[in-house]
């Protein structure tokens, strides 16, 4: 009797196991939560907007003895963020200026403290943005040019035709061992020389070139090591089945290979992303060299920082996207 008592007792005082649903539930609870704040900011944003100043309002509050003063040298630059707009007359010369932000129906000087910083990355913003656009372009089509080059290359690397394997190894080896930087200023300035012909006068597509073929070379030492870690029981499997040296790959490798990839390839972007400042040396408008531009005419480095911000955003975001990617198909996890 005794013994069932403790019995009893110990199933009472055991933790219920959670069912499946729970998870579930959980999911739909949190994501509930996430539409009814961005609901709630969606509200608070058109209600700024309802009342936001007029732009006429706004660029009416700029100094008039500064615009006298400045006469053709005068710059005027107004910006509207949906929720408040941003007034800026400037003096090219003396680099004199008076700001003005309209925001819930009023308008406010912001010339000095943190006021004026903010006000000037609010200016910075539009030409960053411009800047981030180029970037991210250039990123995401070198690199899947790139990889789509570097299959061919690891595989004509590791084939058994003597020539092929070493034209496709020196290939890697020139563009691994010299530097981007030489390979853009060649592509771009040397060829050119050697004949017009070759000229590449869109600094986009030089740059797009350069950096495919680079990351062609890397990418395809990626790829070489992925196959090869392929056990040798598949090829040979698939050669008793009947397949042919290109089924074996096209088929049974390959696609094994692909899980492998995921987090090396990932890496070279990320490298890439950042290896995209170089193009300012060619004058081609990417995040750095709109860094740069703002930095000489605005006399300011605090231009660096929302720059810098921005490249940490856009490498947050393709870090996770790769991250989820690597949990959903990569053998490592």
């Amino acid at each position: 009797m005794a013994d069932n008592l403790e019995t009893e007792s110990g199933s009472k005082n055991k933790p219920k196991a959670k069912t499946a649903a729970e998870p579930a539930a959980k999911a739909r609870r949190r994501r509930l939560a996430l539409y009814i704040v961005l609901g709630l900011l969606a509200l608070a944003v058109l209600i700024l907007a309802l009342t936001r100043p007029s732009g006429e309002k706004v660029v009416g509050e700029i100094s008039q003895p500064l615009i006298d003063k400045a006469g053709s040298n005068y710059s005027q630059q107004y910006y509207n963020y949906l929720a408040f707009s941003i007034a800026r007359g400037k003096n090219v010369r003396s680099a004199e200026s008076d700001t003005h932000i309209g925001f819930a129906g009023r308008t406010f000087a912001v010339n000095a403290g943190a006021a004026a910083v903010a006000a000037n990355v609010l200016c910075w913003l539009p030409a960053l943005i411009n800047g981030t656009r180029i970037t991210i372009s250039l990123t995401v089509t070198a690199v899947c040019a790139g990889v789509f080059l570097s299959v061919f290359l690891a595989l004509g690397k590791i084939s058994r035709r003597k020539l092929l394997s070493r034209i496709c190894s020196g290939y890697i080896f020139f563009f691994r061992g010299t530097p981007l930087l030489m390979q853009l200023f060649f592509i771009y300035y040397g060829l050119p020389q050697i004949s017009p012909a070759l000229a590449i006068n869109n600094k986009f597509l030089a740059a797009f070139v350069t950096f495919t073929l680079n990351s062609a070379a890397y990418c395809a030492e990626i790829i070489r090591a992925a196959i090869q870690s392929i056990d040798k029981g598949q090829f040979e499997a698939s050669r008793a089945l009947g397949m042919s040296y290109g089924q074996t790959m096209r088929l049974v490798v390959i696609p094994q290979s692909i899980r492998r990839l995921i987090p090396p390839v990932a890496n070279e972007f990320i490298m890439v992303l950042k290896d995209a400042s170089l193009v300012s040396i060619i004058a081609l408008t990417d995040l750095t060299f709109q860094t740069r531009n703002i930095s000489s005419s605005s006399a300011s480095a605090l231009v660096y920082v929302p720059a810098m911000i921005i490249y940490l955003i856009i490498t947050a975001i393709f870090t996770y996207i790769f991250n989820r990617m690597e949990k959903r198909f990569s053998i490592y996890t």
